[in-house]
């Protein structure tokens, strides 16, 4: 008598269930990943824009200006963070793209899960971040810049008991220029 090569009805549902409940299970998991990785990526595009302000204004000894644009041309001014940025040369220091002055990097808008606000008391930040030829956050008055930008997701701010935000993140600007990545609810604040 020839053995049988395939599989039973009752192996077949056995895998099928077992596949089921995996999936069930690693799902929503995946959904956490993406979701977090988005968090990071957006938060590494801010740092690295205004890292790219700060040392091209330094190297270039020119003021750098990064600022909010819907259309990664021109500075708007009356959107969100989240809505796109561009950094560019600012020699005159007026915060606006004018002719000559050269388009030094842009992101476009970011997934709109994701939201960017300036945190900042003074609105300081609310719309530009400017940088003189010495790598010092400027305003266009003459005075300091410095704040947070919080990024949130969907998932609004969740906290730990060390008062670290599990989800949330903030970028922090320090009056010296110096920019940093956070996830201390000191540095986030609330999120929309």
């Amino acid at each position: 008598m020839k053995k049988s090569l395939g599989y039973t009805l009752i192996e077949l549902m056995s895998m099928l269930a077992v596949v089921s409940i995996l999936v069930s299970v690693g799902l929503p998991m995946l959904n956490v990943f993406f979701d977090s990785n988005r968090m990071v990526s957006n938060t590494n595009d801010l740092v690295a824009g205004l890292n790219i302000a700060r040392s091209e204004a330094i190297k270039q000894q020119i003021r750098v200006t990064l600022c909010q644009s819907a259309d990664t041309a021109s500075c708007t001014g009356s959107g969100q963070w989240e809505d796109g940025w561009i950094v560019f040369q600012d020699p005159n220091g007026n915060a606006t793209v004018d002719g000559g002055e050269r388009i030094l990097r842009l992101n476009a808008a970011v997934d709109g899960q994701v939201t960017i606000r300036s945190n900042d008391v003074g609105n300081q930040i609310a719309s530009s971040v400017s940088f003189t030829s010495r790598g010092l956050p400027k305003a266009l008055n003459g005075g300091a810049q410095s704040g947070t930008f919080r990024i949130c997701d969907k998932r609004g701010l969740k906290v730990n008991a060390d008062g670290v935000s599990t989800v949330a993140r903030g970028v922090v600007l320090s009056p010296s220029g110096k920019v940093r990545s956070s996830n201390q609810l000191a540095n986030i604040a609330s999120c929309p």
